[in-house]
C-alpha cells in the first residue's frame, strides 16, 4: 500500500469514528433531555405533595389526650345531670 492509499483508509477509519462518537453524542443528549424531564416530573410532584401536607397540617387538632377525655366526662356528666332531671321532673 501507498501512503495514498493509507492515508484514504484512515479518513475511513476516522470518519466511521466520528459518525459512532455522534450517536454516542445523540444517545447522551437524548439521556439528559430525557433526566430534565423525570427531574422536572418529579419536582411537580413534590410540590403537590407538600401543598397536600401543609393543608392536612392545617387540620390537625392540638391538644392532649387527657384534655379530650376531661371534656368527654364533663359533657358525661352534664347528659346525665339532664336526664336525672327530666325523670325527676316527669315523676
Amino acid at each position: 500500500m501507498n501512503r495514498l492509499d493509507l492515508l484514504k483508509k484512515e479518513l475511513v477509519e476516522l470518519e466511521e469514528k466520528v459518525r459512532t462518537t455522534k450517536k454516542l453524542i445523540q444517545a447522551e443528549e437524548n439521556s439528559i433531555a430525557n433526566s430534565e424531564q423525570e427531574t422536572q416530573e418529579i419536582n411537580e410532584q413534590i410540590q403537590a405533595e407538600c401543598a397536600e401536607i401543609s393543608t392536612l397540617s392545617r387540620q390537625i387538632v392540638t391538644g392532649d389526650d387527657k384534655d379530650d377525655e376531661a371534656i368527654i366526662a364533663r359533657a358525661d356528666t352534664v347528659r346525665a345531670e339532664a336526664i336525672h332531671a327530666i325523670d325527676e321532673f316527669l315523676n
